[in-house]
């Protein structure tokens, strides 16, 4: 498999926006018109936000939208969090492991920036994802669990690996 992640650019936008759009009604989640529209909108998302996309063979197969506390894409992260919103696998590039290397550089990001978590929201239905955030060390925080339009939204959270205490040779 030779899979590429890589920033988004721009010239991305309308790829990102439909792929984004696309996977998420392929859940078989109802989702509003006003909120497909905001899946649609990859061009916000890029200017305002850090957008990841994944590449398998050249075509974009998956993307993510990470996003800092205080920003209009941030709903959940506190100032110390980066947070991932919009995680959208083409469904026939799904069960590839995709999902987990998006977030794995996100956490990467999260390292980067010297940020302290990445965290995210999910519908409660939304099993099989949510044993993904399981499996990949993320944790529940009930006590962050919020509503938007009557979808119960289930937060969860990983901490950031220690930084190495081993030096680096060069």
């Amino acid at each position: 498999m030779a899979l590429n992640i890589r920033m988004a650019e721009e010239r991305d936008a309308a790829t990102v926006g439909e792929l984004t759009e696309r996977a998420y009604r392929a859940d078989g989640f109802p989702i509003s018109e006003k909120y497909a529209a905001r899946l649609r909108d990859a061009a916000a998302r890029i200017s305002g936000a850090t957008v990841l996309v994944a590449e398998l063979n050249g075509d974009i197969v998956a993307t993510v939208t990470l996003a800092l506390h205080g920003s209009q894409w941030a709903e959940i992260a506190e100032p110390d969090e980066l947070e991932v919103r919009m995680l959208a696998v083409a469904p026939e590039a799904r069960r590839q492991g995709i999902a987990a290397m998006l977030l794995s550089d996100a956490m990467r990001q999260v390292q980067n920036l010297g940020l302290n978590a990445l965290v995210l929201s999910s519908e409660a239905p939304m099993s099989g994802a949510h044993r993904l955030y399981e499996k990949r060390g993320y944790t529940r925080q009930p006590d962050r669990d919020w509503s938007v339009t009557g979808y119960e939204m289930l937060v969860y959270r990983r901490d950031a690996d220690p930084p190495s205490s081993a030096s680096s040779v060069t």
